[in-house]
Parts: C-alpha cells; sequence; structure tokens
C-alpha cells in the first residue's frame, strides 16, 4: 500500500466540505451491493399477486411495518386480532377484509387506497430486483452451499463487499445461523436446489424450531437480500438473542412495542430482504405458521397465508451501504466529511475508495461523488 502526499488535498475537502457544514438529510436507502431495490425496502411486506388468495390471520404477536397489495387481483381475507402498526398501501377502492385489521388498530394503522402508481412502481421494483440478482455471478466458493456451512462466516477487513450465495441443499433450517461482516458489505443468497433461475427456484425454503440468519459485527439484517420460490416456517426453539429485534417494535425493531404486540417467543425467522415467487409448478406460497420476517418480504406468489404464530418487523437497510454515510448515523452532513477525512488520511480501507491501494485525491473525487449522490436521495 502506498500513502501519497496530501498537501493539497485538505483545500479541495474543505470546499467540497462547505455545502454540508449546516445541513444534513436523511439517508434513505434503495441500492443493495448496486442491486436497485426502489421502494420495496421501505415497506415490511410488498404482495403483488394474492390473485388465488391473501390471507392475513390472527393469534399473532404482530405486524410493525407498511404494507402494499395488489388488491384489484388480491383476495384479501381475515380473521382474528391482528396488531399492526403502519399503513396499508392498496390500488383498490377499498382494503376489503384487511379494513379490518386497520379498525382494530386506532392511532397506529391506517388505510391508502387508490395507489395504482404506488403498485405499479413496486411490481416494477420486484421485478427489475429479481433479474438483477439473478444476473449476478456467484462469489467464488459460494457456488454451492448449505446453510449450515455459512455459520461462522466473517467477512470483517474494512472494505464494502458483495458476497453472492447459492444455497442448493438442506433448505431446512433449524440452526441459528452467525454471519459476521462489515455494516458497508452486502450478501445476497440465492435458495435453488439446481441453481438455475431459469425453470424457477427449485425446493422449499423453510426456517423452524428457531432457526434464523443472525446478522454479527456491523451487520443488522438489512445487509441481507434472499431470492426463493417457495418458503414455510413451524414454531419452537428461541428468538435469537438482541440486538436481534425481538418483536413488532418501532425504530428498526429497537423500539417501544407496538400497541397489542408482544415479542417473539422463537419460530422460523426470515431475517433480511426476501423476495419470493412462490413455488414454480403454480406460483403458491405454502400457509406460513410461526413465520417471522425481520426485514421484509417482497412477493408475486399468487397464493400466500399468514397464519397463526407469523409476525413480522421491519427493517430498513443498514445506512452504512449508503457510502455517502460514512459514519452510518442515518442523516448525510458534515460528520462524514470529517469521518471519511480522518479514516483517509489514517490509510483506513474504508476510504480508499477506488481501491488501488493508494489514499490520494482520486479517492477523494469518488467519495465527493457518492456524498452528492446521498445528498440528492440517490443511495
Amino acid at each position: 500500500m502506498t500513502k501519497t502526499s496530501k498537501a493539497g488535498c485538505g483545500i479541495a475537502a474543505s470546499l467540497m466540505m462547505t455545502a454540508a457544514a449546516s445541513a444534513q438529510v436523511e439517508v434513505e436507502v434503495s441500492i443493495i451491493g448496486g442491486v436497485e431495490m426502489g421502494g420495496l425496502v421501505q415497506h415490511l411486506f410488498v404482495f403483488t399477486d394474492g390473485s388465488h388468495d391473501a390471507n392475513w390471520q390472527g393469534a399473532t404477536k404482530g405486524f410493525a411495518g407498511d404494507v402494499a397489495v395488489r388488491g384489484l387481483l388480491a383476495r384479501e381475507r381475515t380473521s382474528g386480532g391482528v396488531p399492526f402498526g403502519g399503513t396499508i398501501y392498496s390500488d383498490d377502492s377499498t382494503l376489503n377484509d384487511w379494513q379490518d385489521i386497520v379498525d382494530q388498530n386506532p392511532g397506529q394503522a391506517a388505510a391508502a387506497t387508490g395507489e395504482g402508481a404506488r403498485l405499479d412502481q413496486l411490481s416494477a421494483d420486484l421485478q427489475h430486483a429479481v433479474a438483477q440478482i439473478e444476473a449476478l455471478p456467484a462469489t467464488p466458493g459460494f457456488e454451492s452451499r448449505t446453510p449450515e456451512s455459512l455459520d461462522g462466516l466473517n467477512t470483517q477487513n474494512r472494505i464494502a463487499e458483495v458476497f453472492v450465495i447459492n444455497v442448493t441443499s438442506d433448505l431446512k433450517v433449524s440452526s441459528q445461523i452467525t454471519i459476521t461482516g462489515d455494516a458497508t458489505d452486502a450478501f445476497f443468497l440465492r435458495w435453488d436446489e439446481d441453481a438455475n433461475p431459469a425453470n424457477g427456484y427449485q425446493g422449499q425454503v423453510k426456517f423452524q424450531s428457531g432457526g434464523a440468519i443472525i446478522p454479527g459485527g456491523a451487520l443488522t439484517p438489512g445487509n441481507f437480500v434472499h431470492l426463493a420460490g417457495d418458503i414455510n416456517a413451524s414454531g419452537g426453539g428461541s428468538t435469537p438473542p438482541a440486538p436481534f429485534p425481538q418483536g413488532p417494535r418501532d425504530d428498526d425493531g429497537q423500539g417501544g412495542l407496538i400497541s397489542g404486540g408482544n415479542d417473539f417467543s422463537g419460530g422460523g425467522f426470515f431475517t433480511g430482504f426476501w423476495l419470493t415467487t412462490g413455488d414454480p409448478s403454480d406460483g403458491d406460497t405454502s400457509s406460513l405458521s410461526n413465520g417471522i420476517f425481520v426485514g421484509g418480504w417482497f412477493t408475486s406468489s399468487d397464493k400466500f397465508s399468514l397464519t397463526s404464530g407469523t409476525s413480522g418487523v421491519f427493517v430498513q437497510p443498514n445506512p452504512a451501504l449508503c457510502p455517502g454515510d460514512f459514519n452510518a448515523d442515518g442523516v448525510v452532513n458534515s460528520l462524514d466529511w470529517m469521518a471519511f477525512l480522518n479514516a483517509w488520511n489514517a490509510e483506513d480501507p474504508a476510504a480508499d475508495f477506488n481501491k488501488d491501494g493508494v489514499w490520494n485525491i482520486l479517492d477523494l473525487l469518488v467519495w465527493g461523488n457518492r456524498f452528492e449522490d446521498a445528498w440528492y436521495g440517490r443511495c
């Protein structure tokens, strides 16, 4: 690694930092590991079909986060009590039976109907994200793995990296799998027994008995994106320990419980953002019992049923995935410039933005572009 003179670079940095000196912009990440996720990752659930069945039942710990449904297609039904905090968006003029869920949760739930443009965009976002993830080459050494073989994986090196992992066997997960990494790392897991998306995603993914992927190090659930066909779950086991979100809580699962909600007590945990198509043979998703979504679920499946015990909490993408938010505090301001310059002067790998082993004006220029992208909402 080479250190070059930075005499003059400080002047450029001072000029570029001036615009951020007295203002800040909240970070809203929509790009994970180079994959454009669009508005999907601002929702707990996005259902773009549900034309055969869209069942959202009670007997649940609760749900925290916004939901979007293609109401003109979906056959919404519900029963029992469903604690819910968020907004349900539909392109229909009514939520049909799901209006009962809003009515059960005054003060914390809302309905937004006639949202055709939103649902059109989310449907396009889902198709685009799936296509991008399918096109990614598998990371060497991860072309064909079991879930259990990922336990203990540690990618910490202070360099932003993308890992594309084909999970091709043992798709039923009953253990807690810890993956440790940097906040800037992105993980894409493609669950498919033959690793060939051309014929659909083969094999049912089932988390059960407390099975989960547990983010370690500086990772959060928002560093993980999954692509699968059919998914299923069952109960038992225990909830992963905090800081893993413990229930349907505000603030990415770290705040207070929604009214009527309770903390999770085991189940099958779907960590991160799950993009699913349903079973490739018929587009259906198996009835989910005690499935716990920690992040988000976005599906084009024509049939789904959230049955007893199934619950969820929205978790946003890790703010550090936005390069302009260098200190990962969720806002872009002069503190990010200060953190970057400190790392740059210390020859921290995190500040070698063009990854050439040299800390010089080129890194400053690349970083400045990333900061500008974040400032104008292009994360």
